[in-house]
């Protein structure tokens, strides 16, 4: 949430002057709306799949919002060789 102010908010500059230019492009995005920074929830966090263990339940849910299923999620299919 902190990045978010920071890049929705220009008043933040003399407490973020120490951060080099080349962040600062991430604002220049937001201000001339080419991107809209969004907060998203811990629990909907898709990144996490992909950078943590999680427990099943989690990541099934994750995995299912990332429109993933596994095989033993749907019907099975037999494949002739």
């Amino acid at each position: 949430m902190s990045a978010i102010k920071l890049i929705r908010n220009p008043e933040f500059h003399k407490r973020s002057k120490h951060i080099d230019v080349q962040y600062h492009y991430i604002r220049e995005k937001q201000a001339d709306g080419t991107i809209d920074v969004a907060y998203v929830p811990s629990e909907n966090q898709l990144a996490d799949i992909l950078t943590k263990p999680l427990v099943s339940a989690k990541f099934k849910r994750l995995r299912s919002l990332m429109g993933i299923s596994s095989q033993s999620d749907n019907e099975f299919v037999e494949w002739e060789c």
